[in-house]
């Protein structure tokens, strides 16, 4: 009976095993790429443990290829015509999947990344307050401090120990922790155990991000959404609080008391069906919470990316840090506070964090996946259930001029194309363009401004230095290891 039932199930896995060959042969249709996968489990072990080998093999298969991951056909993107085809097509054909634990872990019914249609773009419409210069312009003023206090915490323990090394990334990502706090809800906090607190939830729910999908008692997801409702129940009463400060009169100090602003002026002028909806849902203190922890994640992983590569990048180009630091010495003679209207004036800075954005784009790639049937090139058409695979290193190197070089300079405006802004497809495209953008690059440009202008560094040797790694952003494998002083 036993050897029955052993034949019997090896006859039925092999039969799904040829069945899931034949699926992936139908959905390829004569794309590029490898000629078989392994069954059931395809190459995950491989993305796994060499991520941007793997990612990098597969762009040499040409402008579209296949692979196959956990039983799952994937279509890997290296065309940046073909990426704007779906980022411009994710109100119809296509929708963000970021990673399997995502929409349990952030909320797939209020996150804005899961929204599409009238209600996302009315949702945008009303978040674009949020982000003028005048807002801008309040948080920069944060931006500035916690930068200014972190560098003196580094150059104090470099003067306590001559010897001392410090790993760049933990550092960074403490820095954007608190950074994006005090923007975002800074007033708000009462103490520096609160602060302490919403940085570990946030440490515990980032741990789910990659973490399998599975959100049963004791898995890493489960603590993961149980840091979520925690953090959630702690911003809660912070929207409330600012709600009461912005009807008193009191000014805008940080992004939610903006956001009240926002929805102040929302609820007194927005009109239409699907306006009103938006406002009523999304005015709520609850609501405003999740919308704060989705800024949360939109401006920490891959902020601190491009910060470790800007200190790696400026350190072996000193020519570039130089024209930084002469910048700086021309607008701010005496180190002067920054304000918005200075960064805009910052031009050459400007430069310099488009390049490090370019050279090293912090997320290469933004999962989606198929909801339908869809023509995506006039020889090739996805099939429903299908994992897009939009690779965005490609365009950022491929589609420059000596694009593996680090260069500053393409981005003087004699020296642009038409094709750079298709190209540089760093904050996405489409409905679902990043919202923060600006606000991501003043906090790189206010970065540069006040490193160049206040530390000297140099970066040990590692073996490692000139790797990269996927933390899910991309890393030197070292963690970008320096020395410090003061200027």
């Amino acid at each position: 009976m036993w050897f029955e039932t052993v034949v019997f199930m090896l006859t039925a896995l092999a039969a799904i095993a040829v069945a899931e060959q034949l699926g992936f042969r139908r959905k390829r249709a004569g794309l590029p790429g490898p000629k078989s996968a392994p069954p059931f489990i395809g190459y995950i072990v491989d993305m796994v443990r060499r991520p941007f080998d793997f990612y990098e093999e597969q762009r040499r298969y040409g402008r579209l290829s296949w692979t196959a991951i956990m039983g799952r056909f994937f279509l890997f993107i290296a065309d940046a015509k073909v990426m704007h085809k779906v980022f411009g097509n994710m109100d119809d054909a296509f929708r963000l999947q970021l990673t399997l634990s995502a929409p349990a872990l952030l909320g797939k019914d209020k996150n804005i990344a899961y929204m599409n249609g009238p209600a996302h773009k009315a949702l945008r419409k009303m978040l674009l307050p949020l982000f003028t210069r005048q807002a801008l312009g309040v948080y920069l003023s944060t931006q500035e401090k916690v930068i200014g206090v972190h560098i003196d915490k580094w150059l104090s323990r470099c003067r306590q120990d001559k010897s001392m090394h410090l790993e760049m990334r933990l550092l960074i990502r403490d820095m954007n922790m608190h950074a994006s706090y005090q923007v975002f809800v800074g007033p708000y906090i009462k103490d520096d155990a609160m602060m302490q607190r919403l940085s570990e939830l946030y440490m515990k729910m980032n741990e789910g991000f990659l973490a399998l999908p599975l959100c049963w008692p004791g898995t890493t997801l489960w603590y993961s959404v149980k840091a979520r409702k925690e953090l959630i129940s702690i911003l809660t009463p912070m929207a409330s609080a600012a709600r009461e400060h912005i009807a008193a009169g009191g000014e805008a100090r940080c992004l939610l008391d903006v956001w009240l602003q926002a929805c102040k002026v929302a609820d007194a002028e927005e009109e239409g069906e699907v306006a009103a909806t938006i406002t009523a849902q999304h005015n709520s203190d609850e609501e405003i919470a999740y919308h704060l922890l989705d800024f949360l994640f939109a401006s920490q992983d891959a902020s601190t990316s491009s910060l470790v590569w800007m200190i790696q990048l400026l350190h072996d180009h000193p020519d570039v840090l130089q024209k930084i630091r002469e910048e700086q010495t021309r607008l701010r003679p005496n180190n002067g506070p920054l304000t918005h209207a200075l960064v805009e004036q910052m031009t050459y800075a400007t430069q310099v964090v488009r390049e490090v954005l370019r050279h090293r784009p912090p997320v290469t790639m933004v999962p989606h996946v198929c909801v339908k049937d869809c023509q995506l090139t006039s020889d090739y058409q996805v099939k429903k259930g299908s994992i897009i695979i939009p690779y965005l290193w490609a365009p950022q190197h491929e589609n420059f001029e000596n694009g593996n070089t680090f260069d500053p300079d393409r981005w003087l405006p004699e020296n642009r194309s038409d094709e750079y802004g298709r190209n540089f497809l760093v904050f996405g495209a489409g409905p679902h363009v990043c919202l923060g953008q600006r606000y991501a690059m003043n906090h790189l440009t206010a970065f540069a401004a006040l490193l160049s202008t206040r530390v000297q560094w140099s970066r040990k040797a590692t073996t490692e230095g000139d790797k990269i790694v996927y933390l899910p952003t991309i890393y030197p494998a070292d963690g970008c290891v320096v020395q410090m002083e003061a200027i």
